[in-house]
């Protein structure tokens, strides 16, 4: 049976394969295993574990070392060894029996006369072995050779039944994530670092550790680790890994990712005509390209796979095959037509100059249509420079409208006139309209439809800036309104119908009506799961949308568990399609994730990262409320010094929402210092900011922290019971549970009290109650919920308030104070679930009226 110390022992291995305790436990059990595995696969480092294991056992024999110089030499390993029990075996005549297991890697390296021996012993059961076998990869071009003796002898045991062969798999997804969180300051790295490094490992474990090193390093130095990941030092241990990974590739798959590597989102049709097509297919099948989910299915390659290809194939050999497919693209231009041969065409044109290049050998139609191509490109992502350099040689070529037109985007952005970043919705509508009206200069009217799309995005680019408006000013009934009505233009495109779906969510969350949030969550996963992704929805806004649901979910106190999953998903795709820039959006979205499952420190880590790697991914005021969040996570857990930090960074402005947000997250962390009086009078200014605004979901945590730090007043109490009575958000009905559950004590509040609701866990499951079945309940059956549950004292207050007495008139009555009675109606109301101080003292009064007459009956 397997101790505890042999499970700890081997708990760095990863993967249900590798239970380095339980194998070696069958091997002691006297069943000899062949470990089969390619290179990268980890075998040797498991068989090294299993020894280690045994030894801890004193189970082993001798771990057996190949070398290369014994290969040859009878008897090499075996004599090398020195150990006894093995001499022994030498002796055909002999009947002793080998006491230990024996551990044997690569036999490759084994000479023939060691193996034949050891096979004797295992077939006569005088020898235990655990023995490592090399694999191939698929479509590996050096296959080990099987008919040679070595091998053909222990693949004989395995046939026989003599030894047990446990293949292992390679690495998947998941099994890398947990390996990196095993490593040394792999807290350092982000989730999208984690995302690309398990990707870039292609399967290896060998790759991964020496890419988790990289990133580390990196991190350490206050670099990128994501960026760091795309390329590889000359003669560093990750070129060298890279070059024994990549070294038995076919020469076909060391073509195609070169050169889908130089073509960037080359369209899979247009790959199938440059390369091999057996080859594309295999390599997206095996995970080493990735196909989109456009139309196009356009492919990314993994670049560091793809560099080292380069590399051995030679970047002019490469070059020669790309100069190739993009003189074939011209010559067929009737046919076919792909923009990522086009954007190569006009850059190599652009480094060697017009008499090097041989452009000139082109219509200049041609010419002028692979410059905007590229202009169009590089304007896209910001590149300016360059988008006006392409512009310039095609007009050269050709004078036509659309070229002018990008050089004056791209000298327009240069001189400054347009300060926001190429790829927020905005600029793209309005490059599309731009170069709409350009094309119709000499094309003649686009297509209705599309025209129509392009009015329509713009109406609700405009509608958008003023749900923006009015958001920053709490006036989320305005935001709510403006957004649903973006969402009537039917004829808009998918990506500005996402964006308009995107703040109607966020809009009617922050107004309290969560059943039509909800609603719009469901519409924007229906486009995020469409078989084939609608044009114009780039890793940008499908990551966006996931940060608006996972915020969606925070604000409204629901569990946003799946949610985080469906991100970790889309992560894992994004890091393969999209920039290191565009996963700054995911950052963001992981901050929130860790927020609400309470990990402080890496939200805080995730956002760092993300706004390291682009501070223009999303909008100045929702960085500020994430990163606001996560302040008050950190003060939650008692991190006040981090959190103040926070804060004395921040530049909130004069934004109404930004100031009561940065206040609340100031009343966490003066109640985590014990300061409860500040926390009060901080508690007392956020509410009376919230208040007025149609913001229920704020006004609601700004009620309960009221409440919970004693400073409610009776009319804010029922403000809170009508709040929860009308909203279905899921944080009303823990506000009401919560606040009927609080004893009436002013002393020192722990600041998880003023946690609403619950730390997300798992996703809801049909037989949860629904939000207004839970509101009825809160409302109705509160904890208590009889008459007699009342204090002496409550229900004394409750009878005078029932005969219309203010709380002032019955603290000067009953010689209290107005506070203390004020809070003893509310914890009366809370105790039976009366809705309002009226009908708390109308049931009280009933409630002695009917206990009057039953004593006279009695």
């Amino acid at each position: 049976m397997v101790d505890g110390r042999s499970k700890k022992w081997s708990a760095g291995l990863i993967g249900a394969d590798r239970d380095a305790a339980a194998l070696a436990e069958r091997a002691r059990s006297g069943t000899s295993l062949v470990l089969a595995g390619p290179r990268g696969s980890g075998r040797s480092y498991l068989l090294r574990t299993i020894a280690e294991e045994l030894g801890r056992q004193d189970a082993l024999c001798v771990e057996l070392r190949t070398s290369g110089a014994l290969a040859d030499v009878a008897f090499g390993a075996m004599d090398a060894s020195g150990n006894v029990h093995l001499a022994a075996l030498r002796d055909d005549s002999a009947t002793a029996v080998v006491p230990g297991v024996v551990v044997v890697d690569d036999v490759d390296s084994l000479d023939a006369a060691s193996m034949r021996t050891l096979a004797r012993g295992i077939a006569a059961h005088r020898l235990t072995a655990v023995i490592g076998l090399r694999t191939a990869r698929a479509r590996s071009i050096d296959h080990p050779d099987d008919s040679d003796v070595v091998r053909r002898t222990v693949l004989d045991l395995w046939l026989d039944g003599l030894a047990d062969r446990v293949d292992l798999s390679e690495l998947s997804n998941d099994d890398a994530l947990k390996m990196i969180s095993l490593f040394p300051d792999a807290d350092l790295l982000d989730s999208s670092t984690r995302a690309g490094i398990a990707w870039r490992a292609d399967g290896s474990r060998t790759l991964l550790r020496q890419l988790i090193i990289e990133a580390v390093h990196a991190a350490r130095a206050g670099r990128d680790p994501l960026a760091a990941l795309q390329t590889a030092a000359r003669d560093s241990r990750l070129a060298i890994a890279l070059s024994e990974h990549v070294a038995d590739f076919p020469q076909e798959d060391l073509i195609c990712l070169a050169g889908v590597r130089r073509l960037p989102h080359l369209e899979s049709a247009v790959a199938t005509r440059l390369f091999d097509a057996e080859s594309v297919r295999a390599l997206v099948a095996g995970g080493l390209l990735h196909a989109d989910a456009s139309v196009d299915r356009r492919l990314t390659a993994n670049d560091l796979v793809a560099q080292e290809s380069q590399r051995r194939l030679g970047t002019a050999t490469v070059d020669a095959i790309l100069e190739a497919a993009g003189k074939r693209m011209l010559t067929e231009a009737d046919e076919w037509w792909s923009p990522a041969v086009a954007v190569f065409l006009s850059e190599r044109w652009h480094r060697l100059g017009i008499d090097a290049s041989g452009e000139t050998e082109y219509s200049p139609e041609l010419r002028a249509r692979v410059a905007l191509d590229a202009a169009r490109e590089a304007n896209d992502r910001g590149d300016t420079a360059h988008a006006a350099a392409h512009a310039a040689r095609g007009l050269r070529a050709m004078d036509d409208p659309q070229l002018r037109l990008e050089a004056r985007l791209a000298a327009a952005a240069e001189a400054g006139i347009s300060s926001e970043p190429a790829q927020t919705p905005e600029a793209q509508t309005r490059r599309r309209i731009a170069r709409s009206r350009a094309a119709r200069a000499v094309r003649g009217p686009d297509d209705e439809r599309a025209n129509a799309a392009m009015i329509a995005d713009a109406r609700i680019d405009v509608l958008l800036r003023d749900a923006v408006r009015a958001a920053s000013d709490m006036d989320w009934a305005r935001a709510a309104h403006v957004t649903e009505e973006a969402l009537t233009e039917s004829a808009a495109s998918p990506a500005a119908r996402l964006r308009a779906l995107i703040a109607a969510s966020s809009a009617q969350t922050f107004r309290g009506d969560w059943r039509r949030a909800q609603e719009h969550h469901r519409s924007i996963e229906r486009i995020l799961d469409a078989p084939r992704r609608p044009e114009g929805i780039s890793v940008r806004e499908r990551l966006m949308a996931l940060l608006i649901m996972l915020a969606g979910h925070q604000i409204a106190g629901a569990d946003g568990t799946a949610v985080r999953e469906r991100l970790e998903r889309e992560v894992g795709t994004s890091v393969r399609e999209g920039r290191s820039t565009d996963l700054s959006i995911a950052g963001a979205a992981s901050a929130i994730a860790f927020a609400c499952v309470g990990h402080p420190d890496e939200s805080q880590r995730e956002f760092a990262s993300a706004m390291a790697r682009d501070p223009w991914a999303v909008t100045p005021m929702d960085a500020a409320m994430i990163e606001l969040g996560v302040a008050d996570e950190l003060a939650t857990a008692g991190r006040t010094e981090q959190a103040r930090t926070i804060l004395s960074r921040l530049r909130t402005g004069p934004v109404p929402l930004l100031t009561r947000t940065r206040l609340y997250v100031e009343t966490t962390i003066l109640t985590a210092e014990g300061r409860a009086d500040e926390a009060r009078r901080a508690a007392r200014a956020v509410a009376d900011l919230s208040f007025g605004r149609s913001a229920a979901a704020l006004r609601i945590r700004d009620l309960f922290r009221l409440v919970t730090l004693g400073e409610a007043r009776d009319v804010e109490v029922d403000e809170l019971v009508q709040l929860a009575a009308t909203t279905d958000l899921p944080l009303a009905v823990a506000a009401v549970r919560r606040a009927a559950a609080r004893n009436g004590e002013n002393g020192r509040v722990p600041v998880d009290d003023l946690r609403l609701h619950d730390l997300w866990s798992a996703p809801d499951t049909p037989s949860s109650p629904t939000p207004v079945t839970a509101l009825r309940d809160a409302t109705r059956d509160v904890p208590g919920g009889t008459i007699d549950d009342l204090t002496a004292r409550e229900y004394e207050i409750a009878l005078l308030a029932g005969q219309g007495l203010t709380n002032r008139e019955i603290a000067k009555r009953l010689f209290l104070s107005i506070r203390t009675v004020e809070s003893h109606v509310y914890q009366a109301r809370m105790k039976i679930g009366a809705p309002s101080r009226r009908d708390l003292g109308r049931r009280v009064a009933d409630a002695s009226r009917v206990g009057a007459v039953s004593g006279v009956d009695g």
